[in-house]
């Protein structure tokens, strides 16, 4: 059984590592719903930045941001506005590293594709 299975999860583990990294994020970013408050571009009714925002004050320190997703950083955008978002980290918080990356290079992604 093990042997017919087997061959199912490699192909599909596969696909998903060679998915684009863009695309990976995207994934992530809408699986925990962050999209409810990060609209695409400035908006005065989104409750946290907007992607565009993220990527102004991230790109280029994709580490950083990573290390906030994981709960280890103090926000460098809106710091006054984090106790709406700390408790949507524990979503983020046990991530796989590849999966930090992703989202990073997702939530960076805005500027990158000008």
């Amino acid at each position: 059984m093990l042997k017919k299975i087997l061959p199912i999860f490699i192909t599909i583990g596969f696909a998903y590592a060679q998915m684009d990294l863009t695309e990976r994020g995207k994934q992530i970013f809408m699986k925990y719903n962050c999209n409810i408050c990060h609209a695409p571009t400035d908006d005065a009714a989104s409750v946290g930045p907007s992607l565009e925002t993220i990527a102004v004050h991230y790109l280029g320190n994709e580490r950083k941001l990573v290390d906030f997703l994981k709960g280890d950083a103090p926000p460098i955008i809106d710091p006054q506005r984090f106790m709406i978002m700390k408790p949507q980290l524990y979503k983020t918080k046990h991530m796989f590293e590849e999966d930090y990356r992703a989202l990073a290079y997702y939530l960076t992604s805005v500027h990158k594709n000008q």
